[in-house]
């Protein structure tokens, strides 16, 4: 009878340990400013576009550094956010990893999705 009260003990403690954080439907309050997930994985989708655009020296001859920033500057004004929304964003959503998690899978699909498009 001890043994199964400590059990049930340490599985109560343990589940009140849990960190918010990890879940994985996380999601910013309304009243917050950061970007909520669809928004978010459409900017996302947008960066990773200029990430690699500027990894395979899209911009060759130019000051890379001043193409990527007009790329990110358009790409913000394109969703309606500022670049302090967007990095406010990021770091909430990092800071859900699991949340995270499926947002960074369901931008993969979209970019794939766009591949195959572009190959048609």
């Amino acid at each position: 009878m001890r043994l199964l009260v400590c059990i049930l003990l340490t599985a109560t403690l343990i589940s009140c340990t849990s960190d918010p954080r990890d879940n994985v439907n996380a999601t910013p309050s309304d009243n917050s400013s950061i970007l909520p997930r669809d928004q978010f994985i459409e900017v996302m989708c947008d960066i990773q576009l200029i990430e690699a655009a500027a990894k395979n020296k899209v911009f060759r001859n130019d000051d890379e550094a001043l193409k990527l920033g007009a790329a990110y500057k358009e790409t913000f004004e394109k969703h309606g956010i500022t670049q302090a929304e967007f990095e406010e964003s990021h770091k909430w959503w990092w800071s859900h990893p699991q949340a995270m998690k499926s947002v960074l899978l369901e931008v993969t699909e979209k970019l794939s999705q766009l591949e195959g498009q572009s190959a048609k």
